[in-house]
């Protein structure tokens, strides 16, 4: 059950220009182009939406900024201009092409629609990098696959390893991230950050400490921008009131708080710190966090969450469960592989290195892993569970970029289904160079 790093995908130099240039002209650059302009046009309308349009849809923006290098110069000048910021695009680029060329032609011709309708989407993009990623994998150790879920009336789960153990290894990916769980999203958050400036400003005017708010939905948003305007003076009221206060639909919280605690932070790099700090202060978890400077030297920081809300936690085991009772064919062996987005390769390590070093508790994620395995009901089928780092981009050489991920795997070898061909799937001595 240690972490390895087996996810692995080098790019030499001499290679860039092309690479992307077959990209755009098999999948079309209008689809990075035509959704970077509609991003930006909201932007406009709120500037909130800067850092999650930038973070939700890197990969487009990164194309983007590829095509408009390619249209000044005639190509990407690799050596003449810094290429390192579109790295992890062009490791998606790469992905996508040896994919491709791996599928027949009508899969070919679904994949490239699925790529494209990707662009428009961000969950779809991540579960299309990480199950690429996980076949690429595959197919370098040497196996053939099948993709259930482009074929026709197909199966619903991603991946077929067809000739891995006697009847193949069925694979279902999923990408985790913080918003696993919410029941409001971050772009509604900063939507009503945004509508309720005005309220908030002439609410906090002479502030010169800090105020922690903390609003607590019995659901989600409401949809009209009416019943959000008068949320948001409702939230104003209760500030100038000094208490906080229960109403049928909201509970609001405040309290002061020492802005002196958020000084020195480099909130373009938010780090796991200051997602704690954040926690301590406010009294919630893996929440979003809108943080506002104000003139006197004040700041505001704002949660809106849900009661409704699941932990995490609660979220990724819903989500295996869900996978393992209904998008497996239970007739064959099955793994699931999650990727959290969250995570290092380094601190995927960290975590397995800490579940096996003697001694130290076992990590709540080693401890449920354990329980779901032993657990037979609707899921003998299962034969593991991995969990799977976000990639890494490095430059180990002057001419190489390589992408790198970490893979902490817990296997199932009582599972009837089991076949030692399982074992080592993610070990890294096993990878091809």
């Amino acid at each position: 059950m240690f972490a390895q790093k087996p996810f692995r995908t080098s790019i030499h130099d001499y290679e860039i220009d092309q690479l992307f240039r077959r990209f755009r002209q098999v999948i079309g650059d209008s689809n990075w182009r035509q959704r970077v302009k509609k991003l930006e046009e909201e932007i406009r309308g709120n500037k909130f939406l800067r850092h999650h349009h930038l973070s939700e849809n890197e990969i487009a923006y990164q194309l983007n900024y590829c095509s408009d290098l390619e249209r000044q110069y005639g190509a990407l000048l690799v050596g003449r201009m810094d290429l390192s910021p579109v790295y992890p695009a062009l490791a998606f680029a790469s992905h996508c092409l040896s994919t491709l060329e791996r599928m027949d032609a009508t899969n070919r011709t679904r994949a490239i629609g699925r790529i494209q309708g990707a662009f428009r989407n961000p969950e779809d993009m991540r579960a299309l990098q990480f199950e690429f990623t996980a076949g690429l994998h595959f197919t370098k150790l040497g196996h053939r696959l099948a993709w259930p879920e482009l074929e026709t009336g197909g199966d619903t789960y991603d991946l077929l390893v067809e000739n891995l153990g006697p009847a193949g290894l069925e694979v279902e990916c999923k990408a985790i991230t913080d918003e696993k769980g919410r029941r409001i999203s971050t772009r509604h958050a900063l939507e009503f950050w945004n509508l309720m400036q005005r309220d908030l400003m002439a609410a906090t005017r002479g502030l010169y400490g800090g105020l922690s708010i903390v609003m607590t939905l019995s659901d989600k948003l409401p949809t009209s921008y009416t019943e959000r305007k008068e949320l948001s003076k409702l939230v104003a009221r209760t500030i100038l009131s000094g208490k906080s206060h229960a109403y049928p639909l909201v509970t609001i919280s405040i309290h002061d708080f020492d802005a002196q605690l958020l000084q020195g932070i480099d909130w373009n790099n938010v780090g796991q710190n200051t997602r704690e700090l954040i926690e301590s202060i406010t009294g919630t978890r893996n929440r979003q966090a809108m943080i506002t400077g104000l003139k006197g030297g004040g700041a505001v920081i704002c949660i809106v969450q849900s009661r409704l809300d699941d932990s995490l936690f609660d979220a990724i085991q819903k989500t295996v469960k869900r996978a393992a009772a209904k998008q497996m064919t239970g007739s064959r062996p099955a793994m699931i592989l999650l990727e959290f987005c969250g995570i290092s390769p380094e601190g995927m390590v960290n975590l397995a290195e800490h579940d096996n070093t003697p001694g130290n508790a076992p990590t709540s994620l080693r401890r449920w892993v354990s329980e779901f395995l032993s657990n037979t009901t609707d899921r003998d089928h299962i034969v593991g569970i991995g969990f799977i780092s976000r990639g890494a981009m490095t430059k180990p050489s002057a001419n190489v970029v390589t992408s790198t991920g970490s893979a902490y795997v817990f296997h199932r070898r009582e599972s009837p289904y089991w076949d030692d061909a399982f074992s080592g799937l993610f070990d890294q001595e096993n990878m091809p160079v």
